[in-house]
Order: structure tokens, then C-alpha cells, then sequence
């Protein structure tokens, strides 16, 4: 795969290459505290939502019998999926979960760290021990004063989606917001799923049980978030898997969280043992680097680390039994390639996404290139929050068909990328694209 940029928003911040070292980091600071200064929009975005929500949550408390059988909340996708990337009606699509009929009784072993289970009792804020301290059920676990429950799965021949909400007893380290206004937290993990071989042939292999969460606080101890899980970093370049998960209707999948990481809003500064800004400046990007090496603890290279990040360790461990949405679902094989070294595979179409695989030769993709999809209005698709650049929401489009277009990257980012509000767009991708599909659905 080429050099891409990963998402619109990006796409507008150009860092050139040939600036020194420190005024890439000047950058990247501003960056930061543009990114806080956000945080206090998108809680107040929220709170209407949140405090509906927890209307709920008090309705479920009052009634026993109901509340052991809805974990938490059980409508985060209909929460967030207005700011969502991939925006859509996925709560209506959504397979809500349902605690066993024995949730409320021991179920597995306890996290907590305790080494006791204890009986249990129903509680607004999930299954809680005679003692207090929570005890595991099928989608909600604790541990360390952390509760992660999910309530809700997706799964389309192209991702597979979680609604996560995260309760810690203490209140949440202040976190940095992304430039869509969102709390950037990570997921570590690893997923499993019954289609895919267990070790030998998967080892090395992606799994989805990593990746970024899209959401927000709801107060200063929950957060709820979507957690997007692309087939690509299921199967990898495997056709053979991709091939055996677009044939199926459901599968098992097993999913631990090993830890819930975020981004502090401050970062621990790094010690410049009394050097002045005049003196900093003078140096060379060579003494600069070395000077760098010299003042930053071994640990802060790690992630996460004590100076940038927060987390929580696990292990929350669930299991689901996932079935497939393939309403809709389309998948074009184009498989061509033409004398510029650069042309499309495949792409794939469901209820909220659509995913372009290009072909490209070697030399080209090392050049490097940038796709470009327009609706049949000629509009561009956006972005989804995907780790590849080539998946698009489609929520409010006409996608009857797409107009897909594989472009060189440095031609891109210098002209192209310039004319994307003209008129004639289209026209100027037309001539200037490496090479350029028409696709009816």
C-alpha cells in the first residue's frame, strides 16, 4: 500500500518534510493545545444526550428483573452514530446483547484481583457482589474499579463494530481530544474469531483486537465509545480468509482487551536542563537530535508511558456469537491495472461504508498514491475513521454508483487536492488521474 494521508481532516495539515526536526515538534504542540482547548465542546455536546440516557439507566435500576437483563446501556450506537464516522442508523441494525438467564450468579472467575467471586445482587451500575466489588458476566467485567461493559455488536461484510461503555471508580486522568473533538483512547487486545486457524498459519497475523475508540465522556467516570474492527486486519492479505468470512452468515468471535490507553490532555514536559530558547534554536537539526536522545527517559519511547498516556490493564475478556448483515452488501472485482502501473481490485459496498482496494505495481506504489472516490453527484466521499484511507462513509449519498480515481500522491498534495470545491473536479480528475473507473451498483 502507498504513502496515504488517513483521514480529510488531516488532509488539510501539511507538514513539509524539508522543516528542521523542531519546528515539526512546534507544530505538532500547537497541535495539542488546539486539540484541549476542544475538550470542553464536545462534553457539552453530549450532556442532553448523556442525561437522557441516564434517565434510562434509572428506569433499569427501579425495575430489578429488567436491569439484569440490559447491560448498562444498551444504546450507544443510537448515542453516538450522529458524530460517528461512518454515520448512520446503526441502532436500528444493532444486535443488542442479552445476559444469560444465570447473569447475576457467578459467572467465570472474578477480575476484580480479589480472588473471590461472592454472591450477587442487581445494581444500576451492573452486577455487584454482596461486598460491593463487581463480579463477571457475559459482556460486563471488572477489573481494578474498572468496569467495561459491551452492549452492542454490528457486523457487515466489511467491519465489524462494538459499543463499549467504560466505568472507573476514580474519575478519568484529563485526556487530549483529537481534531474531530473526540477523547483519544486506544483499545489493545486481541480477537479471535471460528473462522480463522488458531496459531501455526495465523501467527503474525492481524486480528482487530487493536485499534482507536470514537466517543466521548458522559461524566468524569464513563466514557462510551464504537470500536471499528475492519475486515482487512481480520484476514490481512489473505484472500483465501476474506474469501471463507464474505461466504459466511455468523461466526464466534472471542475478544480480550488487555488495555484500555488514552492520551493525557498534558503531557509530563521534557526536562531541557536550563537551556535557553536562543540556545535550543541555534542548534543544528544534527545537535538537536542528539540532544533530544540525551534528555528523554528510555521508558517515554515505550507505549504506552507514564508521561503521555493513562491506562488501564486488563484482561476484559467476551465472547459473541456474530451474525453478518449482507443487505445491500456489493462486491465489484474489477482486477485491472493499466500502463501507469496504477488501477483497482475491488470494491465493496454495505449499509454504511465503501471500501476501494487499488492495484498497483510495485514502483508505484512505492512513488506512492492517493485515492480519490465521488458519488453520482460527482461529490466526494468522506473519509470514515477507518486506518485505511480507502474506506468511505456513505451515510446521505447517492452511491447508485461511484467514480474512483487513483492519483499520484506528490501530484495530489502540490495541485490536485487544491481544486476540490471547482466545479469542474470531476473533469480535472478525469485528465490528471493516474487512472480512473466508473463503478454502477
Amino acid at each position: 500500500m502507498g504513502i496515504r494521508m488517513k483521514s480529510e481532516r488531516f488532509d488539510a495539515i501539511v507538514i513539509p518534510d524539508n522543516l528542521s526536526q523542531r519546528v515539526r515538534e512546534g507544530i505538532r504542540q500547537g497541535e495539542k493545545i488546539y486539540m484541549k482547548n476542544k475538550r470542553k465542546k464536545i462534553m457539552i455536546r453530549v450532556a442532553t444526550a448523556a442525561a437522557a440516557l441516564f434517565v434510562c439507566m434509572g428506569v433499569f435500576a427501579s425495575q430489578p428483573a429488567l436491569a439484569s437483563k440490559i447491560p448498562v446501556i444498551r444504546n450507544i450506537f443510537k448515542l453516538l452514530q450522529g458524530d460517528y464516522s461512518y454515520q448512520g442508523d446503526l441502532d436500528s441494525v444493532a444486535h443488542k446483547l442479552e445476559e444469560p438467564e444465570d447473569t447475576g450468579k457467578n459467572y467465570g472467575e472474578d477480575q476484580s484481583g480479589s480472588g473471590e467471586a461472592g454472591s450477587a445482587t442487581e445494581g444500576q451500575d451492573g452486577i455487584e457482589g454482596t461486598d460491593g466489588n463487581a463480579v463477571n458476566s457475559a459482556y460486563t467485567k471488572t477489573v481494578d474499579g474498572v468496569t467495561i461493559s459491551i452492549s452492542e455488536t454490528y457486523c457487515s461484510v466489511e467491519a465489524i463494530y462494538l459499543s463499549l461503555m467504560i466505568k472507573s471508580e476514580e474519575a478519568f486522568p484529563e485526556t487530549m481530544m483529537d481534531m474531530s473533538e473526540q477523547p483519544i483512547i486506544y483499545v489493545r487486545g486481541e480477537a479471535n474469531y471460528s473462522f480463522r486457524p488458531a496459531g501455526g498459519e495465523a501467527e503474525g497475523m492481524a486480528n482487530g483486537g487493536t485499534g482507536t475508540l470514537e466517543g466521548a465522556f458522559l461524566d468524569e467516570h464513563t466514557y462510551a465509545g464504537i470500536f471499528r474492527i475492519d475486515i482487512i486486519d481480520i484476514t490481512g492479505n489473505d484472500d483465501a480468509i476474506k474469501e471463507k468470512y464474505y461466504a459466511l452468515d455468523a461466526f464466534d468471535m472471542n475478544f480480550c482487551i488487555n488495555q484500555i490507553i488514552g492520551d493525557k490532555a498534558e503531557p509530563e514536559p521534557l526536562d531541557y536542563r536550563g537551556k535557553t530558547q536562543a540556545e535550543i534554536d541555534a542548534m543544528s537539526d544534527e545537535e538537536w537530535s542528539a540532544f533530544m536522545a540525551e534528555i528523554t527517559p528510555p521508558d517515554r519511547n515505550q507505549f504506552p508511558n507514564k508521561y503521555e498516556n493513562w491506562w488501564f490493564d486488563g484482561p476484559f475478556e467476551y465472547e459473541f456469537h456474530i451474525e453478518m448483515d449482507k443487505d445491500g452488501a456489493q462486491v465489484v472485482t474489477v482486477d485491472e491495472m493499466n500502463e501507469t502501473g496504477a488501477g483497482l481490485y475491488q470494491i465493496v459496498k454495505t449499509r454504511f461504508e465503501i471500501t476501494v482496494e487499488e492495484k498497483c505495481s510495485e514502483e508505484r506504489t512505492r512513488s506512492g498514491v492517493f485515492m480519490v472516490v465521488l458519488d453520482a453527484d460527482g461529490e466526494m466521499l468522506p473519509y470514515g475513521g477507518s486506518s485505511y484511507a480507502d474506506t468511505y462513509a456513505i451515510n446521505g449519498r447517492d452511491v447508485s454508483k461511484v467514480y474512483v480515481y487513483v492519483c499520484d500522491y506528490v501530484e495530489y498534495m502540490d495541485d490536485i487536492k487544491g481544486h476540490r470545491k471547482d466545479a469542474d473536479f470531476k473533469q480535472i480528475l478525469e485528465e490528471r488521474a493516474l487512472y480512473g473507473k466508473e463503478i454502477v451498483f
